[in-house]
């Protein structure tokens, strides 16, 4: 008797293993690959956090007016231009010459709004163009 319990608890175990070996056994699927941190002494937050200075998508205002100056230099007939940033707004005055005819200024306006909502899409763009 006691035998043929250790054998029906024996055969109970192996018949509830049995389904564990069988999924160790199979190809494991190519799920997404393990990433580790950057080696930057923050356990990575400055992978996921873009404000972080450690970050390299990390600017200051300088540096996006620099590049929002650099942009605005491309656009023909501009003479200066004046930029003020104000949390996620960017106010841009161009100034263009005075013999430019309306709808030449607003082609300008045009030109300078598209080319600076693409290289500085985080920011809305507010142009205006004035004739001097």
């Amino acid at each position: 008797m006691f035998k043929s319990h250790l054998f029906r608890w024996a055969l109970t175990g192996a018949l509830l293993m049995m389904p564990v070996a069988l999924a160790s056994c199979q190809k494991q699927s190519a799920g997404p690959k393990v990433q580790s941190y950057a080696q930057d002494g923050l356990l990575g937050i400055s992978d996921v956090n873009p404000n972080m200075p450690m970050s390299p998508t990390y600017h200051t205002y300088g540096e996006d007016t620099n590049l929002m100056q650099a942009t605005i230099d491309q656009v023909p007939h501009v003479i200066d231009s004046n930029i003020r940033i104000n949390g996620p707004v960017a106010t841009v005055n161009i100034h263009v010459p005075a013999e430019l005819t309306a709808e030449e200024t607003a082609a300008v306006a045009r030109d300078a709004q598209d080319k600076l909502t693409k290289a500085m899409p985080r920011y809305t763009m507010k142009v205006t163009v004035s004739r001097k």
